[in-house]
């Protein structure tokens, strides 16, 4: 290779070298710099500091750019330590932003939750030009301007927030209110149109109030829609009936076909000799009969598998007593050829097999207890049919969980927002008197239970007073004094129907009478038995 040619291979190779030796260098030079910068960026140094933060990365930027081309490290060291200083800096500033500006910073992050962004955008915009100038205020020691701007900020943060949650709830109804306008529904549909706007009206106003419960006005917005929704089929309908393109007979029997197929999959006869009333009633019927049905196939099996249960204790118990008994008879073989001393055999032997004996006899005492499970779920079934039979559908539901009762008061409803029992109340609590003395020496625990309007906190503690009005009432006067009984509030966190409804949200208001029968179920004691007497037949291997 020429002179010539090799220094120019050379010249072509120095600026790969120099930059592989400047990249094996980035990590020490911009540790202290990176470390700094991370640091500003977990505090939001880059929303609550953007001056001093903007600042530090003009010098970190300068830094990287002269690095990538390979520049002065003295010039590159400068650039890095002006931009640790400056990211130091913006972390102090954004920490006492922080602080200064807590509820401002806490009403962005809520109008960003609500996507106010999105469906606030006017509000949205005026709030972040606030805020960017109560930030820059701050940083330049401004604090009366600082709170200044940011008091404006969180206001229209919080406007923004209203809005765009209204717009998430409320659009859609409004939209097909205007629609059902259009179709003449004001004519056609009053009633349903009408009901449309106020449940909107109603919506708008509980949203205003307290944005932050939104149940309820969740629940009225889709009630609202639902009425638009009517009030634009009635009147596409009465609009075919006067085109002539259907008739009342043809609708009637559209929808007679429809509540038909219910039946038919209950296997009953529905009929409309008189209107719906009765096909609604036969198939409220029906359906009672097959939530019946199915609570007395849940409480069978239940018994079945506490019966196989203790069965399979009692076994398996017989099988361990009948293998302790071989070991013991091929122990007795084995003395036989090896004791000399028959009088100490026939001692420690005789002490063994009183062991065994009263092993046995533990075995025998679990059949006791078997036989004694099956009187005791004899006399529960009988005394559950008893009470099945105190309380009409409106009245109660019982059932069973296992042994234990449940009596869910369905016609024992509050009103909204109250925990006082009224007199109309009277008659089924006397009914749930009787039906708890069924069962002497239970515990009774009476669950109270709320809808979803409200807060959970107040929920809670309407639930906790609904039961303990209920609970006062039955200690004043049931006869026995020394009941068991405890009351528990769970307000809305188990519903039983739909919230979505008025008749759900009815149901929800409810009681629930909860029966624990003292007894111990017998797998249970089996199972108890069993542990007994694998640890008293470890005490007989020891001594052997």
């Amino acid at each position: 290779m020429s002179r010539i040619a090799l220094i120019a291979l050379l010249l072509l190779l120095f600026p790969l070298t120099v930059q592989g030796g400047m990249t094996s260098m980035r990590g020490p030079l911009f540790e202290q710099a990176d470390a700094a910068r991370d640091a500003a960026n977990a505090s939001d140094a880059p929303l609550l500091a953007p001056v001093s933060y903007s600042e530090a990365m003009r010098h970190y930027e300068k830094a990287e750019s002269t690095f990538k081309r390979a520049g002065s490290i003295d010039w590159i060291r400068r650039y890095l330590g002006n931009a640790q200083k400056g990211f130091e800096k913006s972390l102090q500033a954004a920490e006492l932003a922080a602080t200064a500006l807590d509820g401002t910073i806490q009403a962005r992050q809520d109008a960003l939750s609500s996507e106010a962004p999105k469906y606030a955008e006017d509000s949205w915009y005026s709030g972040e030009m606030s805020f960017a100038e109560a930030t820059r205020r701050l940083e330049r020691g401004s604090m009366k301007y600082a709170m200044r701007y940011g008091e404006k900020a969180q206001a229209a943060y919080r406007q923004g927030e209203l809005e765009a949650i209204k717009v998430n709830y409320l659009s859609e109804t409004k939209t097909l209110i205007k629609q059902a306008e259009k179709l003449k529904a004001a004519k056609y549909a009053p009633m349903s149109l009408n009901n449309a706007r106020l449940l909107l009206e109603t919506a708008e106003s509980e949203l205003t109030v307290n944005r932050y419960d939104t149940d309820r006005p969740r629940l009225l917005a889709l009630d609202a829609k639902h009425n638009a929704l009517h009030a634009i089929y009635v009147a596409k309908l009465e609009r075919r009936i006067r085109d002539r393109s259907t008739s009342i007979e043809e609708v009637l029997l559209e929808w007679e076909g429809s509540i038909g197929r219910i039946g038919e999959r209950l296997n009953l006869p529905v009929y409309f000799d008189d209107g719906e009333v009765q096909a609604i009633d036969t198939l409220i019927t029906g359906i009672d009969t097959l939530k019946q049905d199915k609570n007395s196939l849940a409480q069978n099996l239940a018994d079945r598998e506490a019966q196989v249960a203790a069965l399979t204790a009692q076994i398996e118990s017989t099988q361990t007593m009948l293998a302790e008994v071989n070991a013991l008879q091929q122990e007795k073989a084995l003395l036989d050829q090896n004791l000399g001393d028959q009088e100490a055999q026939v001692a420690l032997l005789n002490t063994r097999m009183a062991r065994m004996q009263e092993l046995l006899g533990g075995g025998n005492r679990t059949i006791d207890e078997l036989e004694t499970l099956l009187e005791q779920q004899a006399r529960h079934r009988e005394r559950f049919a008893r009470v099945e039979t105190l309380f009409d559908p409106q009245q109660a539901e019982v059932f069973r969980q296992g042994d234990v009762v449940i009596i869910r008061m369905v016609g024992l409803n509050f009103d909204s927002g109250t925990s006082s029992l009224k007199s109309d109340h009277v008659a089924l609590l006397n009914i749930l008197e009787g039906a708890i003395g069924e069962f002497p020496e239970s515990q009774v625990i009476v669950e109270g239970h709320t809808d979803a309007f409200g807060s959970d906190a107040q929920n809670q503690e309407l639930s906790r007073a609904r039961a303990e009005s209920v609970v006062a009432h039955l200690l004043n006067t049931l006869p026995s004094p020394d009941i068991n009984m405890d009351s528990v509030g769970y307000g809305e966190s188990r519903p039983v129907a739909n919230n979505e409804t008025e008749q759900g949200r009815t149901r929800n208001r409810r009681i629930d009478v909860v029966i624990k029968p003292s007894w111990v179920v017998a797998n249970t004691l089996a199972s108890h038995d069993a542990s007994a007497f694998s640890a008293a037949a470890e005490e007989v291997h020891e001594e052997i």
